[in-house]
This record gives structure tokens, sequence and C-alpha cells, in this order.
């Protein structure tokens, strides 16, 4: 008789619990059931040693029966444990388990076992889940299949890896196809992240077909892509871009999600050459993926005093997104040079935005000298855009302070009156005596009484 493949005698505690308890004897019988039973369990404890679990048969029949009892449960989790079971049956354990809403007890056996019996076990046991996925009738128990399979993923070796993604990818490719992706215990975003770059092959391969759901599956190949993946999905886009008249919300914003070279070609192409709302969409979808690539002509559009002016709204928003010293730069000198205002002001908070703190000094003495500045944009569009920098941008005004450029000087002094600190008083007396007066202020209002009042204000906070 083989080992742990035996039925149990009538004791209790044994690897696979009988279905209904026997009642105990009295007197001298009970004593002899008691040596009986101390004979047994020194048996079972020999026979665990040697790898056994149980006290019944498993076989595939005793499996699906196990399914339906109440004590089923337990006994499949014993088998699928247990190495004195073949890996088939095993397998089968652990198929009715999930069957029965117990893919958690699957997972945290074979988390459990040794690392070299859990790869000898999966040998079987993932082209069984795959089998039995690919033969689920039902949705629902095709998606339980798909998890538990992920989640074999985790703890096998890189070979049994590239069999359970190749049994994986081709239902979740149907179903983004359709448009119908059901989320179980894992999420399709979780399973192709996890399986890499033929993942995103797939995906970027969908978006050459006449999917319905083209921006769900960019989105998706945005997470989880690598650049070649997201660059060739990109491609495709653009090939059924040149089809769709007008092009739709969701085929720009997919591509701003994809970037790339080929994204950025068509739309630079768009914002050079296309007619003045598919410019203003080209910008807006440059904005949710930093392209460098884009910076000298987003910098060129912003500066353009010729081109439309909606355009170069958005395209702020464009050197916002790469950011970086040569977009501060080029921000720095739009507000130097620029002969629109509002344009300069539209600079100075971009350049905050990209250089935070640090850019505040350069950005402001920047301004033109020659100027007019009315006192309400100066606190609109400076000093409250220099407030919501908070603390770091207190040792830069400071420094603007003693700025030669007044407009410099006059706007650290108005951002002190917020951000200040009752030991910036002693510097805003030393302007006390600044006569200079910023042209489109009040009249009489100079930088000296300015920095005076802010003084007496900034004392009053310690």
């Amino acid at each position: 008789m083989a080992l742990g493949v035996i039925v149990c005698a009538d004791f209790s505690g044994c690897g696979l619990p009988s279905e209904a308890p026997s009642r105990s004897p009295r007197g001298p019988a009970r004593r002899r059931m008691l040596i009986f039973r101390m004979i047994a369990w020194a048996w079972l404890a020999t026979v665990t040693a040697a790898g056994s679990f149980a006290c019944e048969h498993v076989t595939s029949d005793n499996v699906a029966l196990w399914k339906t009892t109440e004590k089923g449960p337990v006994k499949l989790t014993a088998a699928l444990g247990s190495r004195a079971v073949e890996p088939k049956l095993r397998s089968e354990a652990a198929i009715a388990l999930i069957d029965i809403g117990k893919a958690d007890e699957v997972d945290s056996v074979l988390a459990a076992l040794p690392a070299n019996e859990r790869w000898d076990l999966m040998k079987t046991l993932v082209p069984s889940l795959s089998a039995a996925m690919a033969q689920a009738g039902a949705p629902e128990k095709a998606l339980g299949y798909r998890d538990a399979l992920f989640s074999l993923r985790a703890g096998a070796t890189p070979e049994d890896q590239a069999r359970i993604d190749a049994a994986l990818l081709p239902g979740i490719e149907q179903a983004l196809k359709t448009g119908r992706v059901p989320n179980g215990r894992h999420s399709v975003e979780k399973i192709l992240q996890a399986m890499g770059p033929s993942a995103g092959a797939m995906l970027a391969k969908l978006l050459a077909e006449p999917i319905p759901n083209a921006g769900a599956v960019a989105e998706l190949l945005a997470r989880v892509g690598d650049e070649g993946a997201r660059d060739t999905g990109a491609a495709n886009l653009v090939a059924r871009a040149g089809r769709q008249h007008p092009i739709p919300d969701a085929t720009w914003k997919a591509l701003g999600q994809l970037g790339g070279p080929s994204a950025a070609k068509f739309f630079q192409d768009k914002i050079e050459h296309g007619d003045k709302e598919e410019a203003r969409t080209a910008a807006r979808a440059l904005q949710q993926r930093r392209e460098p690539q884009m910076l000298a002509l987003a910098l060129k559009v912003a500066a353009d005093s010729r081109a439309d002016r909606g355009l170069r709204d958005e395209i702020f928003g464009v050197v916002e997104t790469i950011g970086g010293p040569q977009a501060q730069a080029g921000l720095v000198h739009i507000i130097a040079t620029d002969k629109e205002e509002m344009v300069r002001y539209h600079a100075f908070e971009s350049a905050l935005a990209v250089g935070k703190a640090g850019a505040l000094v350069p950005a402001l003495e920047a301004f033109p000298s020659g100027a007019t500045y009315k006192k309400v944009d100066v606190d609109d569009l400076l000093v409250k855009l220099i407030e919501k920098l908070g603390p770091p941008a207190h040792p830069e005004l400071l420094k603007a302070l003693a700025s030669k450029i007044p407009l410099a000087r006059m706007t650290a002094v108005m951002s002190l009156e917020h951000l200040g600190k009752a030991s910036d008083a002693a510097p805003l007396e030393n302007l006390g005596k600044d006569t200079t007066m910023i042209k489109g202020f009040p009249a009489g209002q100079t930088i000296g009484k300015e920095a005076t009042r802010v003084a007496a204000a900034v004392r009053s906070k310690s």
C-alpha cells in the first residue's frame, strides 16, 4: 500500500479529516483504542517524514468529490501541499480550490513550498491551469484561472514565466479588442506591467487595428511599454489620425500620452502647418509627456509675436512640461524682449513653474526697465505668484532687495509683506531712502516709502 494514500483508521487528527467522527468506546475497549491510537500516531509520524499527509486516496474522482463536501477544502489543500501526491493530482487539487473560491489558499500553499518543489510542481500546474483557462466556458471562471495563473508568476522560473505570459497574453489581447476587459484579483495593467516587452509589443500592434477603445489601449501602453513599443504604437496612431477627419480628442490625448519621435513629428507638423485649432490641440497634447526634442520649437513659438495668441498660451505649458535650465533661460529671454506685457507676465509665471525660487531673481531682473507697470498687475501677476512659492522664496527676495533693477526691488518689498520675518525689518529699512519710482505706480509711491511701510509690518510679526 502506498504511503499516505490510505483510508484513515478511526482516529482524529490525520492529514485528511474523515467526514464523520466516530463514537469513543468505554472501559477496556477505550484503553485498547488509546493504545491503538498511540501506535497509529507513531506510524503516522513515520509516514509524514516520508512525505505523506493523507488518510484517503487522492484520485481525480475524490478531488472532484471534495469540491462538494464540507471538509473538502481541507483535503484539497493538504493534497496540494503534499509531496506524496503526484503532480498531476496536486494540480487538479489546485484547480479544484480555485473553482470553489479558494484561490488565495493555493497561493499560500505554493508560497510555503521549497523553491525546487514549487518549480517541479509548476511544470505540471502551469499547463494544467492554462488548459483550464482556455476551456473555461463562463467568463468568470476564465477570469479566476487567469488570476491564479498570474499569481504563479512571481514564484516561477524564467522559463515558466514565459509559458505563463504566452498563455495569458492572447486572452487579454482579445478582451482589449472587444473593449471588455475584466479585472479580477489582478488588474490587466498589473499583469501587463509584469510581462514587460511582450505586452508592449502586443499593445502597439493593437493600435494598428480598428479597435473601439484605442485611447484606453494607448493609456496602457504609455504605462507599461518601453520606449520602442510606445513609439511603434504612436506611429500606428499617427496613421490612424491620417484617416480621421476631424481627429478625435481621444487620438490627440493618446498620442500625447505615448510621446516619442513619431508623435513629436506629428505634433510639430500640426503646430507649424495645421489650422489654428489643430495647432492649439497639438500644443495641449504635448503637455502630457516630457518631450525635450520639442523645446526649441516651443520656445520659438512662445517668442513669436506673429503666432496665434491661443497657440502661444498653450505652448508655454509645453515649455513648463519640458523644464530644465534651457527652458528657464528661454523664458527669461522672452521676459526681456517681448513687446506684449501679458506675454512677459506669462513667461514669468512659466519661469517660476520651471525653476521655482531659483528662477525668481533672474526672471524679475529680466523685465524691461523702461516699460510701464501698473501696481495692480505687479501685485496680481508677480507678487501673488511669488507668495505661492512659500518659504523657499524668502532668501531670493532678500537678494532681490539689493538688485540694480528697480522693479525687482519693488516686487521683493511687496512680496516680503506676506513672506517676510521680523528679522527682515533691517534690510527693508536700508531701502528707506530709495527714491526710485516705478513707472505706472501711483505718484509719490517710491521704493523707499513702500519698504518703510513693509518694515513696520514685518517687525510686528515678532
